[in-house]
């Protein structure tokens, strides 16, 4: 079985959560071994606890409005 049709639920995922595939997501799924890593970069940021979660949200929100990301 290729890696590709392991990620499709991730495809799944994302497109019930977004309501549709983003571009970072649709180039990760064609490289594996990069959206391993960006995934446990991003785990590790996400339970660092180093930030608090009101300042995550609003960095988030800041900088999503600042590229025009639509979520």
């Amino acid at each position: 079985m290729r890696v590709r049709n392991l990620l499709a639920p991730l495809k799944v995922f994302v497109r019930t959560r977004y309501g549709r595939v983003p571009d970072l997501v649709r180039l990760l799924i064609q490289s594996p071994a990069i959206l391993a890593a960006v995934g446990i970069y991003e785990g590790a940021l996400l339970f660092s606890g180093r930030v608090d979660g009101r300042t995550k949200a609003l960095a988030g929100l800041k900088t999503s409005s600042l590229i025009g990301c639509p979520f």
